[in-house]
This record gives structure tokens, sequence and C-alpha cells, in this order.
């Protein structure tokens, strides 16, 4: 995965069209597994030329509060033959649709919450949590095109399970920069360039990359919870509206939010 060329994109017009196929096909999916979705619509974009050489692969820009500006994927276009096409998908669903442009999109639309309320991004185990969670709900979806993104999908997944072990590593045990980058470049296919990029942020934040997971596992429990408790009354979009129809709330309140869901559901009329 890190040194086949054939796994690479052929040119910066490929980057941008894959991008915008997989959105498509995600904002085509969205009934059934979402109960309210967000006016504003999610586009992507190049990466502005003059941010491109300091810039991630792909991040996501939120619309503006009084929607003049849609939802934004930037993709970077740099140097396309040395990017790897194999995670490109699991990004799209993880940055944009159903991941962070869901989640803030819907945030910003909230009535009743204090501006700061619907413009902040929540705590990182929250959002983040929520965006890896929209990578494996996408292949539940049957959103990715085949084995080869399904493939990136797993490679991101060993990556950030991964991390959970060189952040606790190098800030609870005092490994070294040079362990924690053998540790992940064995375990899992992340490039190089990109694998030194993240120890540094993992010794600048601390904690930071662990909120990912942390959130993720969180969001699959309170999933599994409810529909062991509730049965047939449980509701994939009615638990997906919970979990985003509060803003960027702490996993502690997350936790109560699904629990008066479940305990209002139960006590409902019994689905037909």
């Amino acid at each position: 995965m890190r040194e086949d060329p054939g796994l690479r994109f052929g040119s910066a017009d490929e980057i941008v069209s894959l991008a915008e196929a997989t959105l498509e096909r995600a904002t085509a999916a969205m009934a059934g597994w979402f109960g309210r979705l967000p006016q504003a619509p999610c586009r992507v974009e190049p990466v502005p030329q003059f941010l491109a050489a300091d810039a991630p692969g792909a991040y996501y820009f939120p619309p503006t509060a009084d929607g003049s500006r849609p939802g934004t994927y930037f993709v970077n276009r740099r140097n396309p033959t040395d990017q790897s096409r194999v995670e490109a998908e699991s990004i799209a669903f993880h940055e944009a649709i159903p991941g962070h442009h869901l989640q803030l999109a819907l945030a910003n639309e909230l009535d009743g919450l204090p501006t700061f309320r619907r413009l902040d991004s929540g705590s990182t185990a929250y959002v983040e949590g929520w965006a890896l969670y929209a990578e494996r709900l996408a292949d539940e979806m049957g959103l990715y095109s085949d084995d080869i993104a399904r493939l990136g999908m797993l490679a991101g997944d060993s990556w950030r399970a991964g991390r959970l072990v060189v952040d606790t590593g190098i800030h609870a045990l005092g490994w070294s920069r040079q362990r924690a980058r053998d540790y992940l470049f064995e375990r899992s296919p992340v490039g190089v360039d990109e694998l030194e990029a993240e120890i540094d942020r993992y010794v600048a934040i601390p904690g930071q990359a662990v909120a990912y997971k942390t959130g993720q596992r969180e969001i699959a429990s309170l999933r599994a919870g409810a529909a062991a408790e509730l049965g047939s009354r449980f509701d994939i979009a009615g638990f997906h509206d919970t979990v985003l129809g509060s803003g960027g709330v702490t996993l502690p309140v997350l936790g109560e939010l699904v629990a008066g869901w479940v305990a209002d559901a139960r006590s409902g009329p019994a689905p037909t």
C-alpha cells in the first residue's frame, strides 16, 4: 500500500473527480439512515494553490452561519502521483458526508442554541469520534466503491488504534520519537512523510489523537446498547438524529441524550 504505483492518483483532476463522485454517492444514500439532514450542501473544492504545500491531503470547512457559503470539502492536488488513492473514500466520508458536514452543518442550523454552541465544534472526542464512526457507517451503507477503498478504511482504523499506543507511550511511558515512529511504521500502512508529521502532532498535543478512538468507541457502544434494549423499536435514523441533534456535546452528555431517547422509544407505540 505504501509503494505500489498502481494505487496512486494519475492526475490532479482525478483527485477532484473521485472526491466529487464519493460525495455524490454518499449524499444520495442518506435517506433511511438520518431523519434530519442539513439544508446547507457540501461542495468539493481544490485547496488553494498558495496553501497546498503546507496543507493536508483533505479537510472540511463548515458553512457560514448565514448560509451564504456551503460546507466545503477541500482536496489537495499537490503531487498527485505521490498521493495514495486507497484512503481517499474513507477520508471523504470522515471529513464530509456522513462525517463532519452532517455534524457541523446540522449544529449550525439548530434552533434554540446560543451562537457559540451552534458554531463551536465541541469536544474532540465527540467531533472526531463521530467522523471515525462515519467511516464505518459508510461501509454499512454500502458506500465504498470497491475492496481497495474498504482496505483504505481498515488501514485508517489500524492507524487510529496504533496511535492510542504511541500517544500514551510518549507521554506516560517515556517513549522516544523514534520508538513511536517504528511502532506505527510496522503496524499501519501510513506514508512515511505523513507518519513523521503525525508523530510531531502527538508530541505537541497530548491526548488529542486518543480522543478520536475514544469517541468512536463510545458512539458505537451507545448504539449497540440502544439496539439491544429496544430490539424491534430501535430506529437507526432516530439514533443518529439524537447523536447529532444537540451540537458538540461531551461524551457524558451524549450518553444522557441517548438514554433519554431510548426511554422515550421504549414507552412509545410499537413499530408497525
